[in-house]
């Protein structure tokens, strides 16, 4: 009974003693729970007399595991890296992308704005001057009217002034047909004298109102050359009358054919001027259609632009947040491999002063 007692306590005290010298071993590490661990591991298979060699390959063969998980974590750890590295790369790459696209949207937007207020500038210049255009070849149209008109009523007076010239000239010649000697009118070449006097005082009209004061020296000499000859024919002053008629008859000719070519001159000057003034009118319209045309293009893609310059800021806002959230996730994750490591690290070095301890026992 006193033998089996003694054992007992023998078994105990030998257990007490190599916990405690675990323990002393695993200094700093007794409160770890692996190392909690480890001590009952060894210290039970001492205890229930368990092979000390068996027991250092047990131990052996943990400390491997521990290192293959060691170099497994390395191996994912090292994959996780490289691939948050190239989600990192590809996350940048598009917020970069974004950023240079907003940017040129935005340059973009800023000098069509420019060119849409310079246009507009433009196209009502152009309107203005469309306008104007418009007023001005009403006005030369207007001209070209009134210069047509003019020209018509001055050639017909001219017209007529010269037809009744060459009428009263047939009377006088017809006059001096009848003899050089003085001859009593008879009432009808009376009248016919009072009616041609009255012609010429309306050719006078027309002259004071179409040609130069000067044509007008003409009239006096032959209106009193008429006055004369209603009482009596005299050679002498029906020749003068007839010279100064024919000069007369020259001179409204010249007169009328002036007025043609000035008429004429005119009428080009207008032409041209309303040439000019459509010409004008089409390189303005064509301007303003231009314009116009570019205004709309304009319009739609700084329409088009707020759309993009939209989702590129929706797109950098996003990216952004998700660089945060990798960066975030990739400290997290750096932490806790970090941390593992450590845990991995104190686990293998417990095993080493186990198996060192397990050597010692062997060796005494």
């Amino acid at each position: 009974m006193k033998s089996a007692l003694l054992v007992v306590v023998l078994i105990a005290c030998i257990q007490a003693t190599t916990v405690s010298e675990l323990k002393e071993r695993l200094s700093g590490y007794g409160d770890h729970p692996f190392g909690s661990s480890m001590i009952n591991l060894v210290s039970v298979n001492m205890k229930t007399g368990g092979s000390l060699n068996e027991l250092k390959q047990l131990l052996q063969q943990i400390k491997d595991e521990l290192i293959a998980l060691t170099q497994l974590q390395d191996q994912e750890n090292a994959t996780f890296t490289r691939r948050s590295q190239v989600d990192l790369a590809k996350l940048q790459a598009t917020l970069e992308q974004a950023e240079q696209d907003l940017d040129n949207q935005r340059q973009e937007q800023s000098s069509l704005t420019n060119e849409l207020s310079t246009l507009q500038t433009r196209v009502k210049e152009d309107q203005a001057a469309l306008d104007r255009n418009g007023r001005g070849s009403g006005d030369a149209q207007s001209r070209l009217d009134a210069e047509n008109t003019d020209f018509a009523a001055k050639f017909q007076d001219y017209s007529d002034a010269i037809l009744a010239c060459k009428e009263a000239q047939r009377l006088l010649l017809n006059l001096r047909g009848e003899g050089a000697s003085l001859i009593q009118l008879t009432q009808d070449t009376k009248s016919n004298l009072i009616q041609t006097k009255e012609n010429f005082q309306k050719i006078k009209e027309i002259l004071e109102a179409h040609t130069k004061k000067s044509s007008l020296t003409l009239f006096q000499p032959i209106i009193e050359g008429l006055a004369e000859m209603t009482t009596k024919v005299n050679p002498e002053t029906l020749n003068n009358v007839l010279s100064l008629v024919a000069r007369l008859i020259t001179a409204l000719q010249e007169g009328q054919d002036q007025l043609e070519a000035n008429h004429k001159t005119q009428v080009e000057n207008l032409s041209r001027l309303g040439d000019d003034l459509r010409n004008e009118k089409q390189t303005l319209q064509v301007s303003l259609a231009t314009a116009n045309n570019r205004l709309k293009e304009i319009q739609s893609r700084l329409n088009e632009l707020d759309g993009l310059i939209n989702i590129s800021n929706a797109i950098v806002e996003v990216t952004q947040l998700n660089i945060q959230d990798a960066t975030r996730i990739n400290e997290l994750e750096d932490q806790e491999y970090s941390n593992q490591k450590v845990s991995r690290q104190t686990e293998i070095d417990i095993v080493d002063r186990l198996i060192e301890y397990i050597n010692q026992k062997l060796s005494e």
